[in-house]
């Protein structure tokens, strides 16, 4: 398979693909099988190098959007799957579902960036491998973190605003990181990508942040739900894209000399030591990588998360009870 790694210990494993319906919607049905073989023919190479055991199946879609939103769960929830955030281009994701009482994992792919897959001479080609191999490498992700600790994904549940903010800032980090970690060596290199995506969030974050709370300060319509809404989603982006950036280089075996334009990005702003914090972090994890014995583990993620938010002058306010708001600096 071009540009697939072709390491002879890893070949001659059996691939982790297990039989799985792969569904292709809004291209005609001669191009829709074509694709669905090519893909799944990659998904089975792909599966001697990554675990495949928990994919539950694969939908393709010319309507991106509405394929993650009819995606049936297999749980109760009044979440709504959308593609990313307002700086970034979604083109594929891994949800987790669960299927007779076991969490699985599907992929939703956009096919305007599959449908490359059959054609290696297609200037999209190496960019549709590699998104199909890092969504493949959330499956292994998503399986060693239900392994480590069963019955948490899609089943936990947050005390309070804050504690949601640190452990969603935390798997959305730690996932990504890995994810792009394993995926670093196959199909195109995405190191320009994410260096892009990272130095615009790290210009424009903390500009939005502050607008939302001069927002809150001056409008009445603007209500304190939205206001923590929009500011740890800001913050907490900024963070999950410098996850899939330094994922990437330690995949690579990269430091930021071999990115000049993240390193002079980073040189004195206010964001640079939380940058190197959650390097320092994700390493740790990543060297117990499917041996962690407890969720703790990765709260230095969550600690990085909020002492981002107190760096934009967003503090949660504590009572005897829990969290029950925030105050300004």
């Amino acid at each position: 398979m071009s540009e697939v790694p072709d390491e002879t210990e890893e070949t001659e494993r059996h691939s982790t693909l297990p039989a799985i319906n792969i569904s292709v919607r809004g291209l005609e049905e001669e191009q829709g099988k074509s694709l669905a073989y090519c893909v799944g023919a990659y998904l089975g190479e792909l599966g001697r190098h990554i675990d495949l055991e928990r994919l539950d199946g694969v939908t393709i879609d010319t309507d991106y959007h509405q394929a993650l939103r009819d995606l049936d769960r297999g749980y109760e929830t009044s979440y709504q799957l959308s593609a990313s955030s307002e700086l970034v281009e979604g083109i594929a994701m891994a949800p987790s579902v669960i299927r007779d009482g076991v969490l699985k994992v599907h992929m939703i792919l956009n096919a305007a960036y599959i449908e490359a897959l059959p054609n290696p001479e297609d200037e999209r080609y190496s960019h549709a491998l590699h998104a199909l191999a890092h969504e493949s490498a959330h499956v292994e992700i998503s399986m060693m973190t239900d392994k480590a600790f069963p019955n948490t994904l899609l089943r936990s549940t947050y005390e309070d605003v804050a504690d949601a903010f640190e452990g969603k800032t935390e798997s959305a980090c730690w996932d990504e990181y890995a994810a792009c970690r394993i995926a670093a060596r196959f199909g195109r290199d995405p190191l320009d990508d994410y260096a892009e995506s990272f130095i615009l969030h790290l210009d424009e974050t903390k500009k939005r942040a502050d607008a939302c709370i001069e927002n809150y300060k001056t409008d009445e319509s603007y209500d304190e739900d939205r206001l923590v809404t929009e500011v740890t989603g800001y913050y907490g982006n900024l963070i999950k894209v410098s996850a899939y950036l330094l994922g990437h280089m330690d995949g690579r075996d990269l430091s930021l000399d071999d990115v000049p334009s993240v390193r002079d990005a980073l040189d004195s702003h206010w964001y640079a030591p939380y940058f190197h914090r959650l390097q320092a972090a994700l390493r740790e994890l990543w060297g117990n990588y499917g041996q962690w014995e407890h969720r703790s583990e990765f709260a230095p993620i969550g600690e990085i998360a909020n002492d981002v938010l107190g760096e934009g002058g967003f503090f949660w306010r504590w009572n005897a009870g829990g969290v029950y708001g925030f105050r300004f600096a």
